[in-house]
């Protein structure tokens, strides 16, 4: 999560190899639809996991996106909750790091993916954060370590390695599922590339030094799905949105946009989206944004719907510098944007995918 607008390819479990790029901007529309993010949700207790994901599904979200990271457990708090579960990095620092993965991170994850499809929900996953190749954040990573953010997008060996992670991930055969990842589409939407691709280093976006880097992983990663699409940046499945807009206020900063034009024809969500609740209140913006949104039938996933906090770990949105949590027992009417949206006809046709 970045405070800057940021669009990133993904590649989804359908198959849209048919028809071409043209052909994705008028569609017989299905309705848009909502949902939310929640990095550590792998790291909750069972019973909160799915305390979140049956009130998340009574709302009316219809996807929740979900990370293949590490979780502290050991009872250490996150934004108002606490993680019960510790869940190591799929490959980690000091027990054979790279190439060498830890499947209890996996099946973590798999243990909410069978619960999201059990209540009709499908997840985005995001294979990997970018913001772990900063060599100056905690969360730096064994690739931050070998190559930091800007060899990271240009060594053809650091490209190879992070491909070798994306097979391992959409190969894997879920513990608890028995679900092989890359075919189980009836629970996964799509994977990210990686969330937020260039952000520890943004020159190496904005100056174009890796051009190739997102296009080459869409390729490898349809050679994994067995899409038979052209493997090219145009037949990205879905182009995804991290914006934070500022106070929605009187104005149209969702629905003034001409977001299918702006992602190429491509099918286009925003990913990421929040309100500032150190600068407006969330009762109120909320909802205000969302009724932007579904304006246009342009869906969204919020960043983040928080579970009730714990007594035991308090946490005050407001004052985090990421201060757009909103917790489920805050007041704020979440429920009706997200019902209105699964009731509004989409901006784009989301029907073999999300309906």
């Amino acid at each position: 999560m970045k405070l800057f607008s940021i669009v990133t390819g993904v590649l989804a479990l359908i198959d849209v190899s048919a028809g071409a790029p043209s052909e994705n901007v008028q569609r017989a529309n299905s309705n848009s639809w909502m949902g939310s993010n929640l990095y550590f949700l792998p790291g909750l207790s069972s019973s909160d996991q799915d305390k979140l994901i049956n009130n998340i599904a009574s709302y009316g979200a219809k996807v929740v996106r979900i990370w293949v990271n590490a979780q502290a457990g050991k009872g250490q708090c996150e934004k108002g909750s606490k993680l019960d579960l510790g869940v190591p990095q799929l490959e980690e620092k000091g027990t054979g790091g790279l190439g060498h993965y830890n499947d209890q991170t996996l099946d973590a994850v798999d243990v909410v993916l069978n619960k999201l499809a059990k209540k009709g929900l499908k997840a985005i996953i995001s294979p990997h954060d970018a913001n772990a190749l900063d060599p100056n954040s905690d969360k730096c990573d064994v690739y931050c370590s070998k190559w930091g953010p800007g060899s990271f997008y240009e060594d053809p060996a650091a490209a190879k390695q992070y491909d070798a992670r994306l097979s391992h991930i959409l190969s894997h055969k879920g513990k608890t599922s028995g679900k092989q990842w890359k075919t189980w589409s009836d629970a996964i939407l799509a994977f990210d590339i990686q969330n937020e691709p260039f952000n520890a280093k943004v020159d190496e976006c904005k100056n174009n030094k890796a051009k190739n880097w997102v296009c080459d992983r869409a390729k490898h990663l349809r050679s994994e799905l067995g899409s038979k699409s052209p493997p090219d940046p145009d037949r990205l499945d879905l182009i995804s949105v991290h914006r934070y807009a500022g106070p929605q206020g009187s104005g149209t900063q969702w629905s003034s946009i001409d977001w299918v034009k702006a992602a190429g024809g491509k099918k286009v969500y925003v990913e990421e989206w929040g309100v500032f609740s150190n600068k407006v209140a969330p009762k109120t913006d909320y909802p205000a944004q969302a009724a932007d949104l579904n304006k246009i039938g342009l869906p969204g996933v919020y960043w983040q719907i928080l579970p009730p906090m714990n007594p035991g770990c308090p946490y005050d949105p407001s004052k985090d510098s990421d201060p757009f949590g909103i917790f489920m027992d805050s007041g704020v009417d979440i429920a009706d944007p997200m019902k209105t949206a699964a009731k509004t006809p989409g901006l784009q046709d989301w029907k073999g995918s999300v309906y």
